[in-house]
């Protein structure tokens, strides 16, 4: 019986999806538009960032409320 219920547990271990451990970022494209994007760490986020403006940095999203800036225009070089 004990075998049966670690083999169960274990079987149930590996069932489960992987917890994701990534965050919203938001960061201005080349373009001016707020985007935003998921990743592990904000090193991360800069890294990856598709069209990221050079002047560019990123802001963790932890909100609802954080996220009504994404799609927004930023004026400036």
């Amino acid at each position: 019986m004990k075998l049966y219920l670690g083999a169960l547990a274990l079987a149930a271990v590996f069932a489960v999806p992987g917890i994701s451990l990534a965050a919203t970022y938001a960061y201005v494209n080349t373009s001016g538009e707020v985007m935003s994007m998921e990743a592990s760490s904000a090193n991360t986020a800069i890294m990856t960032a598709p069209n990221i403006h050079k002047n560019s940095g990123v802001m963790l999203l932890d909100s609802s409320g954080d996220m009504e800036i994404v799609g927004n225009s930023v004026s400036g070089n």
